[in-house]
C-alpha cells in the first residue's frame, strides 16, 4: 500500500501548448499520417536529448498497471476510481528539488542527475518546465504539477482525470531485482508542509513505486452522465516531457473499461500488454483530417497524444482553427466583450476583421457556445467565400439560416450530410468532424 493517507488536492489544469508556426499545407496525406502516429504527436516543445556526462546515469519513469476499479456516488456525481502507480525502472535515481527566491516567486523544478547508484554522487543539473504549487484542502504540502495525466474516451468524447498535482515518494517496492536497487530513500517529507517554503525535494529511487490508492480524493473521472459502455482509460507519467529519463516509450498504462449507466460493477475486457501509449484518434474515421490538422501546425491537440476527437468543438476553438488554417493577420480593433480573457480572444477578432463572423448577438462571440452543423456551414462558406449552389442538397435544413450555406459547402465537396438526404443542422460538430470540414475546405 502507498502511504498518501491525507486527501489530495487539484490544481489548475494546465492548457497544451499551441503552436504558433504558419501552417504549411500540402498533400502527402499518407506520409504525414505515418509520421504524426509514428512520433507519437508530442504537444508542446520537443523533449531535448539527454546531455550525457561520462557513466552518469538517467532514470526510467513507467506506470505500472492500473488497477482497483470502483464506481462512487459522491453528491450526485459518478466517479470512476482506479488506483495508479508511477515507477522508476531505470538505471538511476529521479530526484527533482525546488527552489525560488522569494515566496513571491513560482517553485521551479530541477532534476538531479547521478553519476552512480548513490543518492550522492551527482553528475549535473537541469532546470526543467516543471513548477511545483502549494496544495490546501486537507493535504497541505507542495505538489509537482502535471506530473502525471489521466484520460478515458469513447464515443461520447475524451474525459480528463481530476489529479494534477503530485507529491512523488518511494511508497512501493516495484522491482527489488533492478541493478543498483537499494530500498526507498524519499519520503512525503521532503514535498515540504510549509507554504512558505523556499525549497523542496522529492524522487523515486530505483526499483521503486509511488502508488496513488484509489480512495484518495481527486484519483478519479467524472463519469456523471456518460452512457454504458465501454471505454480506454489511460495513464501517463511526465506526460508533458519536463524530465531527461533513459528512454520516452514506456510511460503508459491503459484499460479497457465497461460499465452500465447506473451500475457500480466495473469489467475490465482488456488492458496493454506493454507501457507504450495509445492516442484517442489514429484509429477514428477522421485519422487522415486530424493527421493533416498536425503535421500542418493547425493543432497541437488537446493533450499529449490526444486530440478529443468525438468532443464538441467551441466557437472559440472553432475561431482558432480558422484563423491558423487561414493565416489570418492580426486584428486591428476588438469587436466582441464577451471574449476577454479568453485564449481564443485574438482568433476571433481575426475572424471577425476578415467578415468571417459577425458574432452570436450585439457585440458578442459566445465563444464557449458549441458549434453546430449549420453554424460551421456558415464559417466555411463565408471564410471560402464558396459561390452559391445550384440545387438545394438537402430535405432537413429547409427552415435553418444556414440552409444557403449548407448548400454551398455541399456542392464543393465539403460535406456529404449525415444521412441519406439529410444535413442534420442542428447537431453539434465533434473536433474530429471539424478536421475533416477544413481539410477537405482547404485541400
Amino acid at each position: 500500500m502507498g502511504r498518501h493517507l491525507l486527501l489530495e488536492v487539484v490544481g489548475l489544469p494546465r492548457l497544451s501548448r499551441s503552436s504558433t508556426a504558419p501552417p504549411r499545407l500540402h498533400h502527402a496525406r499518407p506520409l504525414a499520417l505515418a509520421a504524426v502516429i509514428l512520433l507519437g504527436v508530442l504537444v508542446g516543445s520537443p523533449r531535448p536529448e539527454p546531455t550525457r556526462a561520462g557513466a552518469e546515469r538517467l532514470p526510467d519513469l513507467a506506470m505500472a498497471p492500473l488497477q482497483d476499479f470502483q464506481i462512487q456516488w459522491v453528491n450526485g456525481r459518478r466517479l470512476l476510481r482506479f488506483t495508479a502507480m508511477m515507477v522508476n525502472i531505470g538505471p538511476g535515481h529521479f530526484e527533482v528539488r525546488g527552489s525560488r527566491s522569494s515566496t513571491s516567486q513560482p517553485m521551479v523544478m530541477r532534476q538531479l542527475i547521478f553519476a552512480d547508484a548513490s543518492h550522492t554522487n551527482v553528475s549535473r543539473e537541469v532546470v526543467t518546465d516543471a513548477e511545483a504549487k502549494y496544495a490546501g484542502d486537507g493535504h497541505n504540502h507542495w505538489h509537482v504539477q502535471q506530473m502525471m495525466r489521466y484520460a478515458m474516451w469513447g464515443g461520447s468524447g475524451t474525459l480528463r482525470g481530476a489529479k494534477v498535482g503530485f507529491c512523488f515518494l518511494d511508497s512501493d517496492v516495484h522491482n527489488s531485482s533492478l541493478p543498483g536497487y537499494s530500498g526507498g530513500f524519499y519520503a512525503g517529507s521532503g514535498c515540504s508542509t510549509n507554504p512558505n517554503a523556499l525549497s523542496n525535494k522529492m524522487g523515486i529511487s530505483i526499483g521503486m513505486g509511488d502508488e496513488y490508492e484509489y480512495f484518495l480524493a481527486w484519483q478519479w473521472v467524472d463519469i456523471t452522465g456518460l452512457p454504458g459502455g465501454t471505454y480506454t482509460l489511460r495513464s501517463k507519467v511526465d506526460p508533458y516531457g519536463y524530465f531527461e529519463e533513459s528512454q520516452q516509450r514506456n510511460q503508459c498504462d491503459w484499460v479497457k473499461v465497461s460499465f452500465g449507466s447506473s451500475s457500480g460493477t466495473v469489467v475490465v475486457p482488456d488492458r496493454a500488454d506493454d507501457r507504450g501509449c495509445i492516442d484517442d484518434w489514429s484509429t477514428s474515421i477522421f485519422a487522415p483530417h486530424i493527421a493533416w490538422m498536425y503535421e500542418s501546425g493547425i493543432t497541437s491537440g488537446c493533450g499529449p497524444e490526444l486530440f478529443c476527437t468525438n468532443n464538441p468543438i467551441s466557437r472559440g476553438e472553432m475561431a482558432a482553427f480558422l484563423h491558423r488554417v487561414l493565416s489570418l493577420p492580426p486584428a486591428t480593433a476588438d469587436y466582441f466583450f464577451d471574449d476577454n480573457g479568453s485564449p481564443f480572444e485574438s482568433s476571433i477578432n481575426r475572424l471577425a476583421e476578415a467578415g468571417i463572423t459577425s458574432g452570436c448577438g450585439a457585440n458578442r462571440f459566445c465563444p464557449n457556445a458549441n458549434v453546430t452543423r449549420g453554424s460551421m456551414a456558415a464559417f466555411i462558406a463565408r471564410a471560402y467565400d464558396l459561390p452559391p449552389a445550384t440545387m438545394d442538397h438537402f430535405t432537413d435544413d429547409n427552415s435553418s439560416i444556414f440552409e444557403g450555406n449548407i448548400n454551398r459547402v455541399a456542392e464543393a465537396g465539403i460535406t456529404g450530410g449525415c444521412a441519406a438526404n439529410r444535413y442534420c443542422p442542428s447537431r453539434d460538430v465533434t473536433r474530429g468532424q471539424m478536421a475533416a470540414f477544413l481539410d477537405r475546405a482547404q485541400n
